[in-house]
C-alpha cells in the first residue's frame, strides 16, 4: 500500500509510480485517458515523472507512455502482469504480481464506488470506531492479524460522503503515512481525485508525493491510437 516512492527514475521505479493508480475497473466509465504529473520531493531534490493513461475496463488493460523520463511505454494488465518497454533502446522487461494488478488499487475503489473504506475491508481491515466532528466522519480500522508486524491502525476522514484524508500507523503505534484527497472530478456516478498529496515518515526523515490528474476524458470522448499499443516483437528481454 505504499504510494509513489520515488528515488530515481529505474525500470523498477517506473513500475511502482502506478502500484496504487493502474486500477480503473469502473461503474460508468469503460475507456478513461488522462495525463499524469507526479513530483517527489525527498532531502531537497525533487524527482518529477510525467505520463499519459489509457485504461480499458472491459478487457482491464492499461497503457501508460511516460514522457518524463521519455522513451518508455507500460503495459499491465488485471493478471498482475507488467512489461515496460524502452522505445530509444527496443527493450522490454517484464514483471508479475498481485500489487501490479489493474484490479488492486486506490483508483480502481473510487471508480467502483467504495470510497467508504477505500478498500480497506478488501484488504481485511475491520471498522473499529466511528465519530462525528461537524460535517466531518471519522473512522478506524483495524488491520487482519496478517499485517499486525506492518499496521495497527489506519484512520479516515470523510467529508459530505467524500475522503478527503487517511493516515496510517505502524506496528509501533507512529504515524507512518499521511494521504490527502483533493480536486475531485465528477463524472456521472463516479469520481476520482485530481490531486492526491502524501507525506511518507521514515525515521526523522519523510518523503513528499503529489500526484496530479488532468484532461480527464472518459468513454466516447477517450480517442487515441494508444489504446491499442503493442509492443513490438522484436524488442529484446531486458534481463
Amino acid at each position: 500500500m505504499n504510494l509513489y516512492i520515488l528515488k530515481h527514475t529505474s525500470t523498477a521505479n517506473v513500475i511502482l509510480i502506478f502500484v496504487l493508480l493502474v486500477s480503473f475497473s469502473a461503474m460508468s466509465v469503460d475507456k478513461l485517458m488522462m495525463k499524469m504529473e507526479s513530483q517527489s520531493l525527498h532531502k531537497g531534490k525533487v524527482v518529477k515523472v510525467e505520463a499519459e493513461l489509457f485504461f480499458q475496463a472491459t478487457s482491464g488493460r492499461m497503457i501508460t507512455r511516460y514522457i518524463n523520463p521519455a522513451h518508455r511505454v507500460m503495459v499491465s494488465n488485471n493478471k498482475g502482469e507488467v512489461a515496460v518497454y524502452n522505445e530509444k533502446e527496443n527493450t522490454v522487461t517484464y514483471e508479475q504480481g498481485a500489487e501490479y494488478s489493474t484490479e488492486s488499487g486506490l483508483i480502481h475503489f473510487f471508480l467502483q464506488g467504495k470510497t467508504n473504506d477505500l478498500g480497506l475491508s478488501d484488504f481485511g481491515f475491520q471498522q473499529m470506531s466511528t465519530e462525528f466532528n461537524d460535517n466531518l466522519v471519522i473512522t478506524e480500522w483495524f488491520p487482519p492479524e496478517s499485517l499486525y508486524h506492518i499496521y495497527n491502525r489506519v484512520e479516515l476522514v470523510h467529508e459530505d460522503f467524500i475522503p478527503i484524508y487517511a493516515a496510517y500507523y505502524d506496528a509501533q503505534r507512529k504515524l507512518a503515512k499521511k494521504v490527502y484527497y483533493s480536486d475531485f472530478h465528477y463524472m456521472g456516478d463516479v469520481y476520482l481525485p485530481g490531486l492526491i498529496t502524501e507525506f511518507n515518515y521514515i525515521g526523522n526523515d519523510s518523503i513528499i508525493n503529489r500526484i496530479r490528474f488532468t484532461d480527464i476524458k472518459v468513454n466516447h470522448q477517450a480517442v487515441s491510437p494508444w489504446f491499442n499499443f503493442e509492443i513490438p516483437s522484436d524488442a529484446r528481454l531486458n534481463k
